[in-house]
Protein backbone atom coordinates (compact mmCIF):
# COMPACT_ATOMS: atom_id res chain seq x y z
CA UNK A 1 0.00 0.00 0.00
CA UNK A 2 1.72 3.61 -1.03
CA UNK A 3 0.11 6.50 1.09
CA UNK A 4 0.23 10.43 0.29
CA UNK A 5 -0.37 12.34 3.30
CA UNK A 6 -0.75 15.68 2.38
CA UNK A 7 0.02 18.47 5.47
CA UNK A 8 -1.89 21.16 6.60
CA UNK A 9 -3.82 22.95 3.68
CA UNK A 10 -3.67 26.60 4.81
CA UNK A 11 -6.24 28.57 3.43
CA UNK A 12 -6.70 30.47 0.05
CA UNK A 13 -2.56 29.97 -0.84
CA UNK A 14 -2.71 26.44 0.90
CA UNK A 15 -5.36 25.51 -1.93
CA UNK A 16 -3.45 27.08 -4.74
CA UNK A 17 0.14 25.66 -3.73
CA UNK A 18 -1.87 22.16 -3.36
CA UNK A 19 -3.72 22.71 -7.04
CA UNK A 20 -0.41 23.25 -8.36
CA UNK A 21 1.88 20.74 -6.88
CA UNK A 22 -0.27 17.79 -5.98
CA UNK A 23 -0.79 16.55 -9.64
CA UNK A 24 3.04 16.10 -9.97
CA UNK A 25 3.23 14.94 -6.51
CA UNK A 26 0.95 12.16 -7.05
CA UNK A 27 2.77 11.20 -10.93
CA UNK A 28 5.44 10.83 -8.62
CA UNK A 29 4.66 8.67 -6.36
CA UNK A 30 1.49 7.22 -7.54
CA UNK A 31 -0.27 6.66 -4.37
CA UNK A 32 -2.45 4.51 -3.89
CA UNK A 33 -4.45 6.69 -1.36
CA UNK A 34 -4.28 10.01 -0.29
CA UNK A 35 -5.01 11.38 3.42
CA UNK A 36 -5.17 15.75 3.67
CA UNK A 37 -5.16 17.68 6.64
CA UNK A 38 -8.16 20.38 6.02
CA UNK A 39 -7.98 22.12 9.99
CA UNK A 40 -7.22 25.44 7.82
CA UNK A 41 -8.17 25.12 4.34
CA UNK A 42 -11.92 27.21 4.66
CA UNK A 43 -10.35 30.27 6.07
CA UNK A 44 -8.46 28.67 8.67
CA UNK A 45 -11.45 27.14 10.26
CA UNK A 46 -12.13 23.69 8.81
CA UNK A 47 -13.14 22.15 5.83
CA UNK A 48 -16.76 23.74 3.98
CA UNK A 49 -19.11 21.70 1.99
CA UNK A 50 -17.65 23.60 -1.23
CA UNK A 51 -14.04 22.41 -0.38
CA UNK A 52 -15.16 19.11 0.70
CA UNK A 53 -16.67 18.22 -2.41
CA UNK A 54 -13.97 19.85 -4.89
CA UNK A 55 -11.18 17.55 -2.28
CA UNK A 56 -13.35 14.24 -3.54
CA UNK A 57 -13.47 15.19 -7.25
CA UNK A 58 -9.14 15.60 -6.91
CA UNK A 59 -8.62 12.26 -5.58
CA UNK A 60 -8.58 12.81 -1.61
CA UNK A 61 -9.60 9.81 0.49
CA UNK A 62 -9.95 11.09 3.40
CA UNK A 63 -9.45 14.39 4.87
CA UNK A 64 -8.22 15.35 8.53
CA UNK A 65 -8.81 17.68 10.85
CA UNK A 66 -7.70 19.44 14.48
CA UNK A 67 -8.65 22.07 16.94
CA UNK A 68 -10.85 24.20 14.18
CA UNK A 69 -12.66 21.19 13.41
CA UNK A 70 -16.16 22.56 15.43
CA UNK A 71 -15.23 26.58 14.21
CA UNK A 72 -17.34 26.88 10.84
CA UNK A 73 -21.15 27.18 11.45
CA UNK A 74 -21.94 24.06 8.73
CA UNK A 75 -19.79 21.89 10.97
CA UNK A 76 -22.13 19.64 11.90
CA UNK A 77 -23.29 18.88 8.59
CA UNK A 78 -19.85 18.51 6.66
CA UNK A 79 -19.05 16.26 9.62
CA UNK A 80 -21.33 13.98 8.38
CA UNK A 81 -19.76 13.17 5.23
CA UNK A 82 -18.29 9.55 4.64
CA UNK A 83 -14.62 10.41 3.94
CA UNK A 84 -13.79 13.04 7.06
CA UNK A 85 -12.68 12.05 10.35
CA UNK A 86 -12.19 15.23 13.23
CA UNK A 87 -10.37 14.53 16.40
CA UNK A 88 -11.88 11.63 18.39
CA UNK A 89 -10.85 12.45 21.48
CA UNK A 90 -13.24 15.54 21.72
CA UNK A 91 -16.37 13.85 24.05
CA UNK A 92 -19.22 11.51 24.02
CA UNK A 93 -21.86 13.26 21.42
CA UNK A 94 -19.50 15.21 19.54
CA UNK A 95 -20.47 15.42 15.68
CA UNK A 96 -18.42 13.62 13.34
CA UNK A 97 -16.74 10.22 12.95
CA UNK A 98 -13.59 9.23 15.49
CA UNK A 99 -12.57 7.79 12.80
CA UNK A 100 -12.37 6.48 8.74
CA UNK A 101 -11.85 2.86 7.32
CA UNK A 102 -11.96 1.93 3.64
CA UNK A 103 -11.07 -0.72 1.75
CA UNK A 104 -8.79 -0.55 -0.98
CA UNK A 105 -8.00 -3.72 -3.24
CA UNK A 106 -9.24 -5.95 -0.45
CA UNK A 107 -7.49 -4.46 2.55
CA UNK A 108 -8.93 -2.02 5.04
CA UNK A 109 -6.96 1.00 6.03
CA UNK A 110 -8.81 3.32 8.57
CA UNK A 111 -7.05 6.50 9.61
CA UNK A 112 -7.61 8.41 12.91
CA UNK A 113 -7.04 11.71 14.31
CA UNK A 114 -6.36 12.95 17.75
CA UNK A 115 -5.67 16.44 19.30
CA UNK A 116 -2.94 16.85 21.56
CA UNK A 117 -3.72 18.48 24.81
CA UNK A 118 -0.26 20.46 25.71
CA UNK A 119 -0.36 23.76 24.92
CA UNK A 120 -3.45 23.82 23.06
CA UNK A 121 -6.37 25.10 25.71
CA UNK A 122 -9.57 22.77 24.60
CA UNK A 123 -11.43 20.56 27.09
CA UNK A 124 -10.57 17.50 25.76
CA UNK A 125 -10.39 13.45 26.46
CA UNK A 126 -6.83 12.33 27.03
CA UNK A 127 -5.15 11.05 23.40
CA UNK A 128 -3.23 8.33 25.03
CA UNK A 129 -6.04 6.77 27.02
CA UNK A 130 -8.35 7.50 23.66
CA UNK A 131 -5.94 5.29 21.06
CA UNK A 132 -6.26 2.33 23.56
CA UNK A 133 -9.78 2.41 23.33
CA UNK A 134 -10.07 2.51 19.87
CA UNK A 135 -7.19 0.24 19.80
CA UNK A 136 -9.24 -2.18 21.50
CA UNK A 137 -11.68 -2.51 19.22
CA UNK A 138 -10.78 -1.70 15.73
CA UNK A 139 -10.02 -4.42 13.43
CA UNK A 140 -7.99 -3.45 10.10
CA UNK A 141 -5.05 -4.18 7.88
CA UNK A 142 -3.63 -0.90 8.24
CA UNK A 143 -4.43 2.53 10.67
CA UNK A 144 -2.70 5.57 10.51
CA UNK A 145 -3.05 8.65 12.99
CA UNK A 146 -2.99 12.10 12.08
CA UNK A 147 -1.85 13.79 16.18
CA UNK A 148 -2.67 17.08 15.65
CA UNK A 149 -0.47 18.63 18.56
CA UNK A 150 1.60 21.37 19.56
CA UNK A 151 4.50 19.95 21.59
CA UNK A 152 7.24 17.89 20.38
CA UNK A 153 7.57 15.89 23.47
CA UNK A 154 3.64 15.13 23.41
CA UNK A 155 4.11 13.88 19.51
CA UNK A 156 7.62 11.82 20.36
CA UNK A 157 5.75 10.41 23.31
CA UNK A 158 2.81 9.34 21.29
CA UNK A 159 4.78 7.81 19.01
CA UNK A 160 6.67 5.77 22.01
CA UNK A 161 3.41 4.49 22.91
CA UNK A 162 1.91 3.33 19.64
CA UNK A 163 5.00 1.94 18.05
CA UNK A 164 4.33 -1.41 17.01
CA UNK A 165 0.60 -0.83 17.52
CA UNK A 166 0.01 1.23 14.47
CA UNK A 167 1.36 1.65 11.01
CA UNK A 168 1.66 5.13 10.92
CA UNK A 169 2.10 8.43 13.72
CA UNK A 170 1.89 11.63 11.44
CA UNK A 171 2.54 15.08 13.10
CA UNK A 172 0.26 17.75 12.40
CA UNK A 173 -0.33 21.41 13.55
CA UNK A 174 2.85 23.74 13.86
CA UNK A 175 3.04 24.17 10.30
CA UNK A 176 6.30 23.93 10.10
CA UNK A 177 8.08 19.96 8.72
CA UNK A 178 10.67 18.56 11.21
CA UNK A 179 13.38 16.57 9.88
CA UNK A 180 12.97 13.50 11.36
CA UNK A 181 10.89 11.43 9.22
CA UNK A 182 11.75 7.75 10.77
CA UNK A 183 10.93 3.85 11.48
CA UNK A 184 10.96 3.51 14.71
CA UNK A 185 12.65 0.39 16.80
CA UNK A 186 9.15 -1.89 16.39
CA UNK A 187 8.29 -0.79 12.82
CA UNK A 188 5.84 2.43 12.78
CA UNK A 189 6.39 5.01 10.77
CA UNK A 190 6.92 8.77 12.24
CA UNK A 191 7.31 12.12 11.79
CA UNK A 192 6.87 14.92 14.34
CA UNK A 193 5.52 17.31 11.92
CA UNK A 194 4.54 17.03 8.31
CA UNK A 195 4.26 20.66 7.94
CA UNK A 196 2.11 22.80 5.84
CA UNK A 197 1.15 23.57 2.21
CA UNK A 198 0.81 27.20 1.27
CA UNK A 199 2.53 30.45 1.30
CA UNK A 200 5.95 29.83 2.35
CA UNK A 201 7.01 33.22 3.61
CA UNK A 202 4.39 34.50 6.15
CA UNK A 203 4.40 33.49 9.79
CA UNK A 204 3.43 29.56 9.77
CA UNK A 205 0.97 30.90 6.75
CA UNK A 206 -0.39 34.27 8.48
CA UNK A 207 0.76 37.67 7.91
CA UNK A 208 4.26 38.29 8.63
CA UNK A 209 3.68 41.97 9.14
CA UNK A 210 1.00 41.39 11.56
CA UNK A 211 2.93 38.72 13.67
CA UNK A 212 5.56 41.29 14.20
CA UNK A 213 3.38 44.11 15.17
CA UNK A 214 1.78 41.16 17.77
CA UNK A 215 5.30 39.82 19.57
CA UNK A 216 6.30 44.10 19.85
CA UNK A 217 3.23 45.47 21.20
CA UNK A 218 1.73 41.93 23.21
CA UNK A 219 -1.72 43.10 21.29
CA UNK A 220 -3.88 40.30 20.39
CA UNK A 221 -5.18 40.06 16.92
CA UNK A 222 -7.04 37.67 14.52
CA UNK A 223 -4.85 36.04 12.61
CA UNK A 224 -5.09 37.26 8.83
CA UNK A 225 -3.36 34.87 5.93
CA UNK A 226 0.09 35.85 3.61
CA UNK A 227 -1.36 36.76 0.75
CA UNK A 228 1.73 37.50 -1.18
CA UNK A 229 4.69 35.50 -2.30
CA UNK A 230 6.49 31.83 -2.70
CA UNK A 231 4.42 28.72 -2.05
CA UNK A 232 5.46 26.00 -0.56
CA UNK A 233 3.94 21.65 -0.33
CA UNK A 234 4.66 19.37 2.50
CA UNK A 235 3.92 15.95 2.58
CA UNK A 236 4.72 12.10 3.22
CA UNK A 237 5.15 9.40 1.14
CA UNK A 238 4.43 5.86 3.06
CA UNK A 239 5.51 2.84 1.96
CA UNK A 240 3.73 0.25 3.91
CA UNK A 241 4.43 -3.26 2.31
CA UNK A 242 8.85 -2.34 2.59
CA UNK A 243 8.45 0.05 5.77
CA UNK A 244 9.37 3.23 4.23
CA UNK A 245 9.26 7.10 4.64
CA UNK A 246 9.77 9.83 2.86
CA UNK A 247 9.33 13.54 3.25
CA UNK A 248 8.39 15.51 0.42
CA UNK A 249 9.47 19.40 0.71
CA UNK A 250 8.68 21.77 -2.49
CA UNK A 251 9.71 25.28 -1.58
CA UNK A 252 9.71 28.21 -4.06
CA UNK A 253 12.17 30.62 -4.09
Amino acid sequence: MRILFIGDVYMEQGRIAFEKYFPQVKDQYKPQFVILNGENIANGNGVSEEIYKYLMTMGINVITLGNHAFSRKDAATVLEYPNITRPANYGKGAKGKEYVTMNFNGKTITVINLLGRVFMGDQIDNPFTKMDELLSKIQSDYIIVDFHAEATSEKTAMATYLDGRIDALLGTHTHVPTADACIMPKGMMYITDVGMTGVRFGVIGGSSEQAIRKFLTGVPERTVPETKGPLQFNAVFLDLANRKIEKITIFES
